[in-house]
């Protein structure tokens, strides 16, 4: 009698095969009302710049700001990287009539059909909604696209902007980690907010 290790875990129609490189071909750009998302190039090392150096901005992302080696160095990495297996990232950038004014991630997470979304605009385009527009369109490219089930945020709970994103594309929040990291020295308390395929709107 096989092991229980040993022993197939099914997988849900539509979901990206556990354990197997899962490629789609994503027609870009993405288009919104508003918004044109694409893969990152090196190029767009000094855009990014503008709201990775930001204190205000990296805080919630745990970790210091760029300068403009860090920006070269990870946008050569992100427009370089691989989207077939678990823990892959790709990056988007996110335009706004030309310029580039922010970013979304998907991450391949662990478990059948699973995703990671992060995002982050230029501090001065807050309050105009392009977060939601841009983070929306990400949400329907890992679903019609890839094929993941559920993507899910991590965000920590004093980023008050971010919460209000994942509310307003719909997403429940699951969890509340209650000090579960450490963020500028004192303990931070994370969120989690989901949404299932089923449930984009």
């Amino acid at each position: 009698m096989p092991s229980p290790a040993s022993v197939p875990r099914p997988v849900a129609p539509g979901s990206p095969p556990a354990g197997s490189a899962y490629r789609a071909s994503p027609v870009w750009p993405l288009t919104t009302e508003r918004l044109r998302l694409r893969p990152v190039v090196p190029q767009d090392a000094e855009a990014f710049f503008a709201w990775r150096s930001s204190p205000e901005v990296v805080r919630y992302m745990y970790q210091p700001p760029w300068d403009r080696a860090a920006a070269e160095q990870k946008l050569r990495a992100w427009s370089a990287a691989p989207f077939d297996d678990v823990g892959d990232v790709i990056v988007l950038a996110v335009e706004r009539d030309g310029a580039v004014v922010g970013e979304t991630m998907l991450k391949w997470a662990a478990g059948p059909g699973q995703a990671e979304l992060g995002y982050a605009m230029r501090p001065d385009t807050a309050g105009q909604g392009l977060a939601t527009e841009a983070a929306r369109a990400t949400l329907r490219l890992a679903f019609t696209t890839y094929g993941f089930h559920r993507v899910f945020a991590r965000i920590d709970e004093e980023n008050t902007a971010s919460v209000r994103v994942a509310q307003r594309l719909g997403m429940r929040q699951e969890a509340r980690l209650v000090e579960s990291d450490v963020r500028d020295g004192v303990w931070s308390t994370e969120v989690v907010y989901a949404l299932l395929d089923r449930e984009l709107v």
